[in-house]
């Protein structure tokens, strides 16, 4: 039985600013509070990957990411916290957030049935976030499994595996939030999910003190 952690990307210059989003993908970017929150996230997973992620080869950590910056800069920087240097995360366009329309659509954030100004509704995005879970099943019987996406579509991958109703999947995620599945399977060969939520908290709020940086050179996985 391995798992399933899924992360939220740090805060970026569309979350403080949606104007941003009016440009090319690049210019939204992690803020300095988004790697301060991206540091936090890498913390926790330091604690909850202990030494089983650093064999040669990482055979026992598959780690993917959404096409956008924001949630690839979230990656590299907490696979480098965590010493994996190695590990090429691999892009996955059903990873990438929901579209809330061009204007933007304050309903999409609220109302899992919104389309207004070509959002795609959040029930619509739990049906490619289908594809995600049958890809990873078979990695899962011998590695774990490590994600970065976005609020919107990490909205509808979690209510696939909680089971959660449309109406009630729309709860606010925020920047640097871990959630923590394992799997199980069940007689006849259906994946069981069951939520692990004793973790550490690693979410920072916008404008929290900064991490403090370690104490001397850092240290590299060997």
């Amino acid at each position: 039985m391995n798992r399933l952690f899924l992360v939220r990307h740090g805060g970026s210059t569309g979350n403080v600013n949606r104007q941003y989003y009016a440009f090319h993908d690049s210019a939204v970017c992690l803020t300095t509070d988004g790697v301060n929150q991206a540091l936090s996230t890498a913390g926790v997973l330091v604690l909850l990957g202990g030494t089983g992620w650093l064999k040669p080869g990482n055979f026992n950590l598959e780690v993917f990411t959404s096409e956008y910056f924001r949630a690839q800069q979230t990656a590299r920087i907490c696979l480098d916290q965590m010493g994996i240097l190695s590990v090429d995360p691999k892009v996955r366009a059903v990873l990438n957030e929901r579209s809330y329309g061009i204007p933007f659509n304050d309903e999409g954030l609220t109302d899992p049935f919104s389309a207004k100004n070509g959002t795609e509704p959040a029930v619509r995005a739990r049906v490619r976030m289908e594809a995600f879970i049958v890809e990873i099943e078979p990695l899962l019987e011998r590695a774990d499994v490590l994600a970065f996406s976005h609020e919107g579509s990490l909205q509808a991958l979690l209510a696939n595996l909680r089971g959660t109703p449309d109406k009630d999947m729309m709860k606010p995620i925020p920047n640097g939030q871990i959630f923590l599945f394992e799997r199980s399977i069940e007689r006849h060969g259906e994946s069981v999910w069951t939520e692990m939520t004793n973790l550490p908290n690693p979410v920072l709020p916008p404008g929290a003190p900064g991490i403090a940086p370690p104490v001397g050179p850092p240290t590299m996985a060997r």
